[in-house]
């Protein structure tokens, strides 16, 4: 009987510790199973000269649309990118936002905010039929900029070149030098959003170094694109893929900027400002503030009416 109560503590424990190991085999045996799937999928598969675009019948008037934007999009993409994938792209196609929150191809749940995903593992491209063809092409622009930049990356950690540190993928570069180069590729230097924030900050004083930008305080999107905008202003964008080359090798996206553009980060920020300020700086003169037009109505004591403003008939 001693020799029993001995071992029982043994097995115990081994149980346990073969029960605590499962979780992860079993997460990976039900991947996306957690999603709520109301409809039943029908795909089928559109095949243009090097996309593999995955639909079903509501939206195929819509999947030959994307599919023709989509061979515009790799005919610019690859030339700045001096690059041509590997294998067929594929993409699957949704055909509207509800639709798209039910995919399993990603893990997780997918915001109402999220316009398309581009899936790293595989390179798969996944994205709703927007609301109008504009915002269809923007996401679909975007989402291929990171399917290059997946392909690029992988293709050199496959040679050996990322040997397995720093640079061995685009997981190791900031948000504002992947989405930022994402954005300005797909809808250009010039943007209404982007602008705004560039308005703000020149009108502070508040413009960040590019040193800086991976501080949360900066949205990357926004202030990547403004970076990216610069240097394609300045230098021209047959830089893109020499710059992103640089950084996924280095690690550093600094170092690479300062490589192709042989100026120091310092003073490409400082220049990257004085251009900023060049273009705003007018507009911030012309533009009067509120409190030269009219007298605050709100003061220490509460809120009361300005006695020289005439109401409104």
């Amino acid at each position: 009987m001693r020799q029993v109560s001995r071992r029982f503590p043994l097995i115990l424990l081994a149980f346990l510790l073969a029960f605590l190991w499962s979780p992860p085999r079993a997460q990976a045996q039900y991947f996306g199973q957690n999603k709520v799937q109301y409809k039943a999928f029908k795909f089928e598969v559109l095949k243009t000269d090097h996309f593999d675009i995955y639909f079903y019948e509501q939206e195929r008037e819509g999947a030959s649309r994307v599919g023709r934007m989509a061979e515009r999009w790799y005919a610019r993409l690859s030339q700045v990118f001096d690059h041509d994938m590997r294998t067929r792209q594929p993409l699957v196609l949704y055909a509207s936002h509800p639709d798209f929150e039910q995919t399993n191809i990603i893990g997780g749940m997918v915001g109402e905010g999220t316009g398309g995903v581009t899936e790293g593992l595989k390179r798969r491209v996944v994205l709703p039929l927007a609301g109008s063809l504009q915002e269809t092409d923007h996401v679909l622009g975007h989402e291929l900029v990171h399917a290059f930049q997946y392909d690029i990356s992988a293709q050199r950690a496959q040679s050996g070149g990322g040997g397995g540190g720093l640079g061995s993928g685009i997981e190791n570069l900031p948000l504002w030098f992947v989405e930022g180069l994402a954005e300005y590729l797909s809808i250009g230097p010039v943007d209404p959003h982007t602008a705004m924030w560039l308005r703000d900050a020149t009108h502070k004083e508040k413009l960040p170094q590019i040193k800086d930008l991976d501080h949360s305080e900066y949205f990357p999107y926004r202030w990547g694109q403004a970076v990216w905008a610069y240097v394609g202003g300045k230098y021209g964008d047959d830089l893109v893929g020499q710059i992103f080359r640089d950084a996924v090798r280095s690690g550093s996206p600094l170092t690479a900027l300062e490589n192709a553009t042989a100026i120091k980060d310092k003073e490409l920020s400082a220049n990257w400002h004085a251009d900023i300020r060049s273009q705003y700086g007018p507009v911030m003169s012309a533009t009067a503030q509120p409190h030269t037009l009219a007298r605050t109505l709100t003061e220490r004591g509460g809120v009361r009416m300005a006695t020289n403003v005439s109401p409104s008939i």
